[in-house]
């Protein structure tokens, strides 16, 4: 399907926010503890176009269902603007929010549970129409054996029950529930994932004959970047909670941009023989807490592209263990007492002068995992040394004024453009890691 982009696009995501609270009980406001945001979807925005199917892919927990559901006002965004066909979605009320439901759609992942066990086929298709009233009585009854004639089962399926189809045809009863009412939208979470294989391929298949039938835009929510590669038009990268870089499918998956997004195809088995012995890259480390995510971009925590402080010459696995030291010291993340299994008795005045040489040895061996150079040795011992006095901001403070990274320091903005990254190695990309301006 030809896809025009000259035209506003049928959806609009303006930097949509939905946050979870914790700590935010009766009785947490009453001992005064103060309420925690879970930051699923955190400032996203991004344009789809009518006729395209837009895929959305990270890893788990990252937001992708959060915002699609939010995006259907399933769930009441936190703040963020979402617009359907030129209207904010979140002003509507009375009949416009009815308008909007019968034209945006959705099918879930799981299609054991989205389908009432009560319910025959027939009814549940039908239920839409029911709702909105639409039809008559035998003009709603053609539609369903129409519809379910179209994803591939049979009229006389209509009278059984779910639990007397497979998980394959349970999708496809989900998929023409979500056709009833003729929606120009339909955010697909996750179609195939419940699926087997040769499943899966019948599936897609089946959407995209159904796009093409009915003038469909999709967004199609998805961990399996096979199926995303095989069936979208443009691709959003999630990372906690939110987007890292937008772009064309197949200039995405040849030219990657953002580190994340190389670092989730790299992990994609290779059918190949050739790449059998390939070595690959997997990511490393824990996703940060939505709770607490890191400050600047959120994914150097992981990323193996930090970019060092101007003109220092350092290696990669090196400064990752020097940030990540620096981290432990601002957290407090260290126990003083057990260093050298407790041999250092400190007192008021911190640990004996005396002694300082070998409580700093012992806890820079501890702590680091790489052999430092001497310049970098020198400047690691003298932080320590101040935690012999239990000094902590003041060794954080000498870590931070020597390796802070702009990756910590500024927030990357997504640009504009076919194929924007958010990520500051993404300003130049001539330059490389150490080279680029603070």
């Amino acid at each position: 399907m030809s896809i025009d982009r000259s035209n506003p696009p049928l959806v609009r995501v303006g930097d949509l926010q939905k946050y979870f609270w914790e700590n935010d009980s009766v009785l947490d406001r009453l001992f005064g503890n103060e309420p925690v945001p879970v930051r699923a979807v955190d400032g996203v925005s991004v344009d789809i176009y009518a006729g395209e199917t837009l895929g959305l892919v990270g890893e788990s927990g990252c937001g992708k269902s959060t915002m699609g559901e939010t995006l259907l006002r399933l769930q009441e965004p936190t703040d963020g603007r979402v617009e359907f066909d030129g209207r904010n979605v979140y002003e509507l009320s009375g009949d416009e929010l009815t308008a909007f439901r019968r034209d945006a759609q959705v099918v879930f992942q799981d299609p054991f549970s989205s389908l009432d066990p009560r319910m025959t086929i027939g009814e549940t298709i039908r239920q839409p129409l029911d709702v909105h009233d639409v039809g008559t009585e035998t003009e709603r009854d053609e539609r369903v054996a129409d519809l379910i004639e179209r994803v591939g089962l049979s009229a006389s399926h209509l009278d059984r029950y779910p639990h007397e189809f497979s998980g394959g045809q349970r999708q496809r009863i989900g998929i023409a529930r979500a056709l009833a009412l003729e929606p120009e939208f339909i955010v697909l979470d996750e179609p195939t994932s419940a699926l087997d294989v040769s499943v899966q391929a019948q599936v897609l298949n089946l959407l995209d004959d159904l796009q093409d039938e009915f003038d469909l835009t999709y967004l199609l929510i998805s961990h399996d970047l096979s199926v995303v590669r095989h069936v979208c038009d443009r691709v959003a990268v999630m990372y906690l909670g939110e987007i890292v870089e937008v772009g064309p499918v197949d200039e995405l998956f040849a030219d990657p941009n953002h580190p994340y997004t190389q670092a989730l195809l790299e992990s994609v088995p290779r059918a190949s023989t050739t790449e059998r012995k390939r070595d690959r890259e997997t990511l490393t480390g824990d996703v940060p807490s939505p709770r607490d995510p890191p400050s600047g971009c959120r994914f150097r925590t992981r990323c193996p592209m930090v970019i060092p402080p101007e003109h220092m010459d350092i290696d990669q696995e090196v400064y990752r263990d020097l940030m990540s030291l620096r981290e432990r010291i601002e957290r407090r993340d260290l126990s003083l007492e057990s260093v050298g299994d407790g041999k250092f008795e400190s007192g008021d005045d911190g640990v004996p002068t005396a002694d300082v040489p070998a409580f700093v040895a012992a806890l820079k061996t501890r702590l680091l995992e790489t052999e430092l150079p001497p310049r970098h040795d020198e400047i690691v011992e003298d932080a320590l040394t101040e935690l012999a006095d239990e000094n902590w901001e003041r060794a954080a403070e000498r870590l931070r004024e020597n390796y802070e990274s702009v990756c910590e320091r500024d927030h990357p903005a997504l640009g504009d453009g076919t194929h924007p990254a958010a990520c500051h190695l993404d300003r130049d990309t001539s330059a490389q890691p150490g080279e680029l301006d603070d």
